[in-house]
């Protein structure tokens, strides 16, 4: 208990406003007992993690080496952290995951894009780090050639973009950054080829909040109709007024006229979908089975 309580993590808690709970001080005695049974059983002698688990693993080497002698090793690493120095992570609730369904290849594409110069280059304790080269296989020469493009003309942000298509392509392969790149063009750039090209499920992956509807086209059918058929607006005539006012939108286009029959390559792609939008940011998706 005196070595726990010596800790400078824990003596910070302590004494911190917010405290520290009997499960959050006891984590590193369950820690230290999970690397002596990997030792034992397995044969591990390392144990990486992150700065912010130093006291851990010094608690689980100083207990191997009082139970069993063994000489094991920890290893910790720089938190890799948000622009406002926040840890990334579950906890947190800003996980970048690898898993396509937690993070689709265009959030992930998306999160690189977004990151600021400072990010792409920035200054970690006694020497620079750059996320080039901590996430991809570039060639140093080659590293410094794009930061020097972007330096020359930052607007482009050629650094992000550069980032963003090589860790997309190391974690989901050349397909899913193709993936990313056709649901960029989709909702930031209007493109109706890349909406045309892109699959269902790419589309529920752009559009994860958004409503996914499969529909019989029935002769006929007005802008009115998809709508209502989609529940994107109220029956009666406040739907029909927010056609007429200019809240809607077909495939990046704005209709004005609720009575519209729906036409094939305009308000319907050659992959059968329409995307809805109404006002900003309400997303609507319909696949027409019937085509």
């Amino acid at each position: 208990m005196g070595t726990l309580l010596s800790r400078q993590s824990v003596q910070s808690r302590l004494k911190s406003a917010e405290g520290m709970s009997l499960t959050e001080f006891s984590y590193q005695l369950f820690q230290a007992y999970d690397f002596y049974h990997l030792s034992k059983h397995h044969g591990c002698r390392i144990q990486l993690g992150g700065t912010d688990q130093l006291g851990n693993l010094m608690s689980g080497h100083e207990f191997i080496h009082k139970v069993s002698g063994q000489e094991v090793f920890g290893l910790t690493v720089p938190l890799v952290t948000s622009s406002t120095g926040d840890k990334l992570g579950k906890t947190a609730g800003n996980a970048v995951w690898l898993n396509r369904d937690k993070t689709s290849p265009f959030e992930l594409y998306q999160y690189f894009m977004r990151q600021p110069d400072s990010m792409v280059e920035r200054q970690v304790t006694l020497r620079e780090v750059v996320y080039l080269k901590m996430y991809t296989f570039l060639p140093l020469p080659e590293v410094e050639h794009v930061m020097d493009q972007h330096c020359k003309e930052p607007e482009k942000r050629s650094a992000q973009k550069r980032l963003a298509a090589e860790v997309t392509k190391l974690v989901h392969g050349k397909e899913g950054l193709e993936s990313a790149k056709r649901s960029t063009n989709a909702l930031y750039h209007g493109s109706l080829q890349a909406l045309e090209q892109m699959t269902d499920e790419e589309l529920q992956e752009l559009f994860r909040e958004a409503p996914f509807c499969e529909l019989l086209l029935e002769p006929g059918t007005s802008v009115l109709d998809a709508c209502r058929r989609a529940s994107a607006i109220p029956e009666g005539a406040r739907g029909y007024q927010m056609v007429t006012e200019g809240a809607v939108w077909i495939n990046h286009s704005r209709v004005t006229n609720p009575e519209q029959v729906l036409i094939p390559r305009e308000h319907i792609l050659l992959n059968g979908l329409t995307l809805i939008r109404i006002g900003k940011r309400n997303f609507y998706i319909l696949k027409w089975l019937n085509l």
